[in-house]
């Protein structure tokens, strides 16, 4: 065998993964793992730590030579471990975190490195983080009670290169500098089975956090050696699997810094010091979890003190009360308007969800908004003792709308990070890295999603595969190694890379060459059933079912359509008439009349309208006569596109002059994506979508008419 000891192994490599809940990462992790084998023999245990996602349910048919342990409840990370370290067969045994991703060198790389090198025990390799850059946790020292108060006092991160502060990362170190070193990381250690065994695994006493930690300790104490190899690297997604804003992190986390502490070096201190010890980890614990309930507050707390601050601005411009005036005016029954005010809020805002699913909506803010101040003026309507100015509230909600509504707007389109895809006004310049049979299948899929605003900017071929011009009506604009160049040329948002056509070396070297904070990595698994990110997980699936009784034909959703059109179309054609009226008697007397445009609403009854032709031409003038259209309910604000001669319309609403498939028009290719949207309207609508759909539409090019057209279109 390969082995240069006396012992012979049939297997080369032993990998041991801990799985609780994170099976579309492991799904990830396991191919990197088939593809990382070469011509090692390798054998791959998986245990589940009684997830609730169904991950044995899900992984086992997906892989069947890996062997799955399936516990009856959460055992934790080390006695999970040694579960599977008690049945390794292979010379040597890697403990991998189930939210990472392998090189296809990594196996390989490791396991000269060990042959080589016989008097090391265990090595690590370097981490990356989901945005390319290095994970300094990929090598540690051993934390002493001072390096942990450099790390509290914030003097780690100031002084990120001093051997004295910044040594429990060593900091000093290079990246690329391998050598021995004190501690690995948890989510990747590569040990000689032998010693590893010796050492009866991770000590059982730690259920979560630290048990890298003092393996690593029990392994140098033992005499050992372990390196650091930078010449391969990995993913690390970082604790999926754990959610870190919670009080039961801070306490597991800080309990295991407690038992490393106890177990190795409370005989060396005297009672005060170990009492000062236990102090400072307390203090950190509380800090920490502080930290997480203010980050997790804040945005509450911002919008709550801008309604308040509003209403107390309004009030002093209402009475033309001076500042300094303020306290001794503002009694205390017009403090409790405030708290009536705050109640409605957190209420409405748990009802819409603006803290979650809604985070960064702007209808849902504005609802919120309106709803808390209408929920006043009622209180003070029957609550005479409270009365208080219509005029303030009427503005106060009027004002707060804007400015929250605003502040979420900038969030999700134009902040340094994008946090969501769904959306948005702005769409999501993405790349798709890879040319392979799924191509055009994941093309598709991401069209087909109604609610992603993704651009496909194009098509990356990789180095070796024969060059194409265009899928899906999509360009390829380059190969892998132009990557770096043409994100920033196109001011790329997403790389989104298909699984199995691009290798992870590629993925990886892509990756750290460009390591900007602005630009997220996903990768899609070839089963193509989801999209992996940093922290989130995507899902292409379809609606299963069509629900019979369609939103968009309920009676009142119908009227407040009706509504909706009619005020706003005669709003918008008495504003514009002293403009457009001129022009309009200019247009018909060098021009003549507009044609008559005939379209099919239902592939059977015609309906009609007049507008210039080409229409771009005339946009504005043409959007001036439609809004006629619209006052008469001929037509809508939104619907269907008007589509000349268009006999096979798949299901009837009323036309548009814009809507949800006009808006997305340039990103869709077939007919039956486009179908999709229209369905998903028709399924799904409200007042409050059509509003969206207006608010998008002014953001679109307005030189070209919202349908794209098409000969038959106009």
């Amino acid at each position: 065998m390969k082995s240069n000891q006396s012992t012979t192994h049939a297997t080369d490599i032993s990998i041991v993964i801990v799985n609780y809940n994170v099976k579309e990462y492991l799904v990830n992790l396991l191919n990197s793992i088939k593809n990382s084998k070469g011509n090692l023999i390798v054998e791959t245990f998986v245990v589940d730590n009684h997830s609730t996602d169904g991950s044995v349910e899900y992984l086992t048919p997906r892989f069947p030579d890996v062997q799955f342990i399936a516990n009856n409840q959460n055992v934790g990370f080390g006695k999970a471990n040694n579960q599977a370290i008690r049945q390794a067969n292979g010379k040597y045994t890697l403990l991998l975190n189930p939210d990472t991703l392998i090189s296809e060198d990594t196996l390989r790389v490791m396991f000269d490195h060990m042959e080589a090198n016989p008097n090391t025990a265990a090595a690590g390799c370097k981490l990356l983080n989901p945005d390319g850059s290095f994970a300094p946790e990929s090598r540690r020292s051993v934390p002493t009670p001072f390096s942990a108060l450099w790390k509290v006092l914030g003097l780690t991160k100031l002084f990120p290169k001093n051997k004295r502060f910044a040594d429990y990362y060593l900091g000093w170190m290079d990246e690329n500098q391998s050598g021995p070193v004190p501690v690995l990381s948890g989510a990747f250690m590569f040990f000689r089975t032998s010693v590893l065994k010796d050492l009866d695994g991770f000590d059982e006493r730690f259920f979560m956090y630290g048990e890298d930690i003092d393996l690593s300790y029990r392994t140098t104490q033992a005499g050992y050696q372990i390196d650091y190899v930078p010449t391969t690297s990995i993913i690390h997604y970082k604790g999926e699997s754990t959610k870190k804003e919670n009080l039961d992190y801070v306490i597991v986390f800080n309990k295991a810094m407690y038992q490393f502490f106890e177990k190795h070096y409370s005989y060396a201190y005297t009672f005060i010091f170990k009492f000062f010890v236990v102090l400072g980890i307390i203090f950190r614990a509380g800090t920490s979890y502080v930290g997480s309930l203010f980050r997790r507050f804040t945005q509450p707390i911002i919008d709550l003190l801008i309604l308040n601050i509003l209403v107390f601005v309004f009030f002093m411009i209402r009475y033309n009360i001076q500042p300094s005036e303020f306290l001794e005016q503002y009694s205390t029954s017009f403090l409790t308007v405030n708290a009536f005010l705050t109640l409605f809020f957190i209420g409405f805002g748990r009802y819409y969800e603006l803290y979650g699913l809604n985070k960064f909506s702007v209808m849902s803010i504005i609802k919120a908004v309106t709803l808390s101040f209408m929920g006043v003026v009622v209180i003070t309507f029957f609550l005479r003792e409270f009365a208080f100015s219509r005029w303030i509230l009427l503005f106060g909600a009027f004002t707060s709308s804007v400015i929250l509504g605003f502040y979420r707007f900038w969030l999700k389109n134009y902040s340094k990070k994008r946090f969501s895809q769904t959306g948005t006004i702005k769409p999501i310049r993405v790349l798709i890295v890879g040319v392979g049979n799924r191509t055009v299948d994941l093309i598709s899929l991401i069209r087909s999603k109604i609610d992603w605003n993704y651009e496909i900017v194009g098509v990356i071929v990789q180095n070796d595969v024969d060059w194409v011009d265009r899928l899906e009506n999509i360009a390829v604009i380059g190969r892998t190694e132009h990557v770096p160049d043409l994100v920033r040329f196109h001011s790329i948002d997403q790389l989104i890379f298909l699984g199995n056509t691009v290798s992870n070396d590629e993925i990886l070297n892509i990756m750290t060459q460009i390591r900007r904070e602005d630009v997220f990595f996903k990768i899609v698994p070839e089963s193509m059933d989801f999209i992996i990110g940093k922290s989130n997980v995507e899902y292409f699936d379809d609606i299963p079912l069509v629900d019979v009784r369609l939103a968009y034909s309920v009676p009142w959703n119908q009227f407040l359509k009706r509504n909706l059109d009619f005020w706003m179309s005669l709003f918008i054609l008495i504003l514009g008439l002293p403009v457009m009226l001129p022009l309009l008697v200019f247009k018909i007397i060098k021009y003549g009349l507009p044609q008559r445009i005939e379209f099919y609403l239902d592939g059977h009854h015609k309906s009609s309208l007049k507008l210039w032709l080409p229409y771009e031409k005339s946009i504005w003038l043409n959007r001036y006569l439609q809004m006629f259209y619209v006052l008469i309910g001929r037509i809508s604000l939104v619907g269907s596109p008007i589509i000349q001669d268009r006999k096979d319309v798949p299901l009837y609403y009323k036309p548009g002059i814009t809507g949800l498939r006009q808006i997305n028009e340039t990103r869709l290719y077939r007919e039956t994506e486009k179908e999709k949207f229209e369905l998903f309207y028709v399924q799904n609508y409200s007042i409050w979508m059509d509003l969206d759909i207006l608010i998008k539409t002014l953001f679109k090019d307005t030189h070209s008419p919202d349908y794209v057209s098409k000969s038959d279109s106009l």
